[in-house]
C-alpha cells in the first residue's frame, strides 16, 4: 500500500478515536507555524503482522490534560495526577493503532505490543510526523503529531 494511503487511514483513525472516545474536535492539519513549544507527552505502540511497524504520538501536555479529563469524565477543577495522564496517553496510542489496523485488509491478525510511555527526554522518530492534527478548544487547542514507521517491505 502506498504511503499516501497509510497517511489517509492514519488521519481517519486518529480523528475517529479523538472525536468518539475523547470528545475532541479535530480541525485537520495545524496552521503553518503552529506553536509546538512547551511540554509534550509521547507514547508508542508496536504491531506485528503484515506489515510490522510502530505508531508513535506526541501531544502537548495541556492538550493531553484536556483529553484525559474528557476520556475519564473528570469534571472537577483539580488537575489529574501525572500517573493518570500517562495511562491515558498510552491508551490513546493503543486505540489509534487499533483503529488504523482495523482498516487494513490483511491475511493475518495483527498483534499489538503494550503501549509504552516515552520519557520526557526521549526523541520522537527522526523524520517529520506523517500527520499532525489541530485539536479544538475542548482539547486545549493543541496539536497531536503521529508517526507511522513501517518495515520497508510493507510499502
Amino acid at each position: 500500500m502506498p504511503d499516501s494511503e497509510w497517511h489517509g487511514l492514519l488521519a481517519a483513525a486518529a480523528a475517529e478515536v479523538l472525536e468518539t472516545m475523547f470528545f475532541a474536535s479535530v480541525y485537520g492539519p495545524p496552521q503553518a507555524g503552529a506553536d509546538r513549544a512547551g511540554p509534550r507527552m509521547a507514547a508508542r505502540v508496536g504491531f506485528a503482522g503484515t506489515p510490522n511497524g510502530v505508531l508513535t504520538l506526541s501531544i502537548s501536555t495541556p492538550a493531553m490534560r484536556a483529553l484525559a479529563a474528557n476520556f475519564l469524565a473528570s469534571d472537577d477543577g483539580d488537575p489529574l495526577p501525572v500517573s493518570q495522564l500517562e495511562g491515558v496517553i498510552c491508551e490513546l496510542a493503543n486505540m489509534i493503532c487499533g483503529a488504523l489496523l482495523s482498516q487494513v485488509k490483511a491475511a493475518e491478525l495483527f498483534r499489538l505490543t503494550s503501549p509504552e510511555l516515552l520519557p520526557d527526554d526521549a526523541p520522537c522518530p527522526p523524520f517529520q510526523p506523517h500527520i499532525s492534527l489541530a485539536l479544538g478548544e475542548d482539547a486545549g487547542d493543541g496539536t497531536i503529531d503521529l508517526w507511522l514507521d513501517l518495515e520497508p517491505h510493507a510499502h
